[in-house]
């Protein structure tokens, strides 16, 4: 099992903190409703109704629904599991990036979240692109 880990790191490194985020949101829903995170004035309109998707129970769930399929493709072998968790992920990934771009970027609220969710979608796409290495060479 340590040999198929280390074969496949970055899909498993992927599929761990993927599915940590996606409990980590589970026990903390709504955090970004938190004045400690988000101070007031809260978010209207647009901001608001688009964005705060990322403290939602769904999210969560297509996180550690998304971070468990990758990690069976890793653990049982499964290229076709490796490869759906890594569709899955992806435009979780985007997505993050661009609530938290917005939030950093657009908004007075200083946040650093898009830069490292940016790095993650990136690095993501950089596994998918070279796909299944061991396999092949």
């Amino acid at each position: 099992m340590l040999k198929t880990v280390g074969e496949y790191y970055a899909h498993f490194c992927f599929g761990v903190f993927t599915l940590l985020a996606g409990i980590y949101v589970f026990f903390h829903l709504g955090y970004l409703d938190d004045p400690r995170v988000t101070p007031p004035p809260p978010p209207i309109g647009f901001e608001h109704e688009a964005l705060q998707f990322a403290d939602d129970w769904w999210f969560a769930g297509l996180l550690v629904v998304s971070g468990v399929v990758l990690l069976v493709g890793v653990f049982w072998d499964s290229r076709t599991c490796r490869n759906v968790g890594l569709i899955m992920i992806a435009p979780l990934y985007g997505a993050l990036s661009v609530a938290f771009m917005w939030r950093g970027l657009f908004d007075f609220r200083f946040n650093l979240t898009w830069v490292f969710a940016g790095l993650a979608l990136a690095l993501l796409i950089g596994t998918a692109i070279r796909g299944d290495y061991y396999h092949t060479h």
